[in-house]
């Protein structure tokens, strides 16, 4: 920008703070007029605007992921101010580095938003960790003298029902799930698996479970349901 050397330190600052959305009527008439009246100012006021709007128009893109320490391990340590107006120190050269760096943060705030949301570290922790067990509430052995043997389970998940089957047998299992007028079948079960049951009851009902294999009945199981929600 060959026309910088021909603008003062004091118009650089009002064209900054100008980009910036700084100035207050009193700025913004000293910066007007140094525009009306000196050709080189207003050349460099359009340059920087210029260089602003094609910055603002880079497509989103995902920048490394060390990209960002690195530009701020290389900015000088950022002394001290008892004002937010621009010092001395707001060359264009140093001006133009700021940019890009926050052009590059700005990248990365981006690129955060719209993957959305996530959750904070702790939040990740606690979901990664082991969920709660459920709350088994009835249990049924049943012995391998058939097709079938193993356990089931009624278990309590908040306010709904499930069934934990743990069985060994030849084949896929289809189970019958029946309690309270609500029927639900699950066909090609391998084992161990749980089976969620929504909408089912807890009024202290039997839940009948049967076992089937090819269609053909090799095992039942009848649970009791807790009483109330």
């Amino acid at each position: 920008m060959e026309h910088s050397d021909m603008v003062n330190t004091a118009q650089l600052e009002l064209i900054h703070a100008e980009i910036d959305g700084e100035l207050d009527p009193r700025q913004r008439a000293e910066l007007a007029r140094s525009v009306l009246s000196d050709p080189a100012v207003r050349t460099v006021r359009d340059e920087l605007q210029r260089l602003c709007r094609a910055l603002e128009t880079l497509p989103e893109a995902e920048p490394p992921a060390d990209l960002r320490d690195s530009i701020l391990a290389a900015l000088p340590p950022a002394p001290l101010r008892r004002s937010r107006s621009w010092t001395t120190a707001a060359t264009p050269a140093w001006r133009y580095a700021a940019m890009l760096a926050g052009v590059m943060v700005a990248g990365t705030l981006i690129f955060q938003t719209l993957r959305g949301p996530g959750p904070a570290p702790r939040e990740v922790a606690g979901t990664l960790a082991p969920q709660p067990a459920h709350t088994v509430v009835d249990t049924v052995v049943m012995s391998r003298t058939g097709p079938v043997g193993g356990k089931v389970s009624l278990y309590r998940d908040g306010v709904e029902l499930g069934v934990a089957v743990d069985l060994t047998s030849a084949a896929p299992l289809d189970v019958l799930v029946s309690s309270g007028g609500y029927t639900l079948r699950v066909n090609g079960l391998r084992t161990p698996a749980d089976v969620a049951l929504p909408g089912f009851p807890m009024a202290g009902q039997p839940v009948d479970v049967s076992f089937l294999i090819a269609g053909r009945e090799v095992g039942t199981a009848t649970l009791r349901a807790p009483k109330g929600p």
